[in-house]
């Protein structure tokens, strides 16, 4: 673990903190200000931060935002619950207590990292039908408008529209806690019980995701439109991995 942050060592504030930093990414998603922080590279390295260790923040996220770099929150509708799954999984891996995952220590073996990103897949998968739910009760709210026809009142709409930002707030830090909750008492502790074959195949996991990320963004925008973002980008995640790790 990297001296410093705001938070080295879970606790109720800390945890909190970090309730608190995926109901606001969650309202940048697509609610408020999309700003792109939301997306799990900067998720990530945020959640570092905070929990005091930014350089495992970059390896968890940094794998997850190749394979979904062509899915950006910008007019469409996206699946799973990317940002609680990712600011939980970056968490946890920081704060993972000692005993529970045997023979690691410091840093994260590319064992440990598969299972995170794996596990971070599977949240994000098991977030999906709560944005669902969440966007389908803005919808009945929102039917209360058409009253401010009849009426002029904008009151109305206001009060409506904060009380839809208010429900995103509260899903994604009420998810993101719950998240962390899972990850540090049961899949952390069921990684140690994995069979030492499970372990090597996880550990190719980290090389196997970006590479699908690229072929991604081939298959979608073609190799001779991909290779401009393609390139730079890999010369940056190379400098930036060299100035966190």
């Amino acid at each position: 673990m990297v001296p410093g942050g705001f938070f080295p060592e879970l606790s109720v504030p800390a945890a909190l903190a970090v309730g608190l930093l995926g109901g606001l990414l969650a309202l940048d998603d697509t609610a408020l200000g999309q700003t792109w922080f939301s997306l799990p590279l900067v998720a990530g390295i945020l959640t570092g931060f905070v929990c005091g260790d930014p350089g495992v923040g970059l390896m968890v996220a940094l794998p997850l935002q190749l394979v979904l770099a062509g899915d950006l929150p910008v007019g469409q509708t996206f699946v799973g619950d990317q940002t609680s799954a990712v600011i939980a999984s970056v968490a946890a891996a920081v704060w993972r207590p000692a005993a529970t995952v045997a023979g690691v220590a410091g840093g994260l073996s590319l064992e440990l990292l598969g299972w995170m990103l794996l596990g971070a897949a599977v949240l994000s998968v098991a977030g999906s039908p709560l944005i669902q739910l969440e966007r389908r009760a803005h919808g009945l709210w929102m039917q209360e408008g058409h009253l401010t026809l009849r009426d002029g009142s904008l009151t109305r709409i206001e009060r409506l529209h904060r009380r839809c930002l208010q429900a995103t707030f509260v899903r994604g830090a009420v998810v993101t806690l719950l998240f962390l909750l899972v990850v540090l008492k049961l899949w952390l502790p069921l990684f140690a019980a994995l069979p030492e074959r499970l372990h090597e195949s996880l550990g190719l996991l980290p090389f196997l995701l970006p590479a699908l990320g690229v072929g991604k963004m081939i298959e979608r925008y073609g190799i001779s439109a991909s290779w401009r973002w393609v390139v730079p980008g890999l010369v940056v995640a190379y400098a930036v991995t060299g100035y966190l790790l």
